[in-house]
């Protein structure tokens, strides 16, 4: 039966610094570098520690997502269970460019700033388009009589 390693290698993406086979061999005791060579409680540890050092890293975009979440509720924008129009909203190029799901922690501090700007703006109708004034008229045919019904 083949291992489902899909796990490790998303917790392997979170941490660029660290070298998958140099994990492998940490745990192993030098036996290996292949993930297929692992006991299942070597993996069970090396999982264990990896998501331990993770942990920090999620409680921030944890709390940065939070932070975006409450200002693009302010705005006017339901953000329960309405990921779709989350995602729409963000992924706008005036806003932040991405759907939320793919925005880090220092994209997601530079949207909460943008949201904040916005609402003391006076929200979201500013970035509306405004509608068209109507054309001038000018004076001069505002006031212009035909001479010949002038009494003089």
């Amino acid at each position: 039966m083949k291992k489902n390693f899909k796990p490790f290698y998303a917790l392997l993406r979170q941490h660029p610094q660290l070298d998958k086979d140099e994990l492998v061999l940490q745990f192993t005791d030098g036996r290996t570098t292949h993930l297929n060579g692992m006991s299942e409680s070597e993996y069970r540890q090396m999982i264990g520690a990896l998501e331990e050092a993770s942990a920090p890293a999620r409680a921030e975009l944890k709390r940065w997502r939070s932070s975006a979440l409450l200002r693009i509720g302010r705005l006017g924008i339901n953000t329960i269970d309405n990921w779709d129009g989350i995602n729409s909203f963000c992924s706008s190029r005036k806003i932040a460019g991405k759907p939320f799901y793919e925005l880090k922690v220092p994209e997601l501090q530079q949207l909460v700033r943008k949201l904040e700007s916005i609402e003391r703006k006076g929200g979201l109708k500013s970035l509306e388009e405004k509608p068209a004034e109507a054309p001038s008229v000018p004076l001069q045919t505002i006031l212009s009589f035909p001479r010949n019904t002038v009494a003089s």
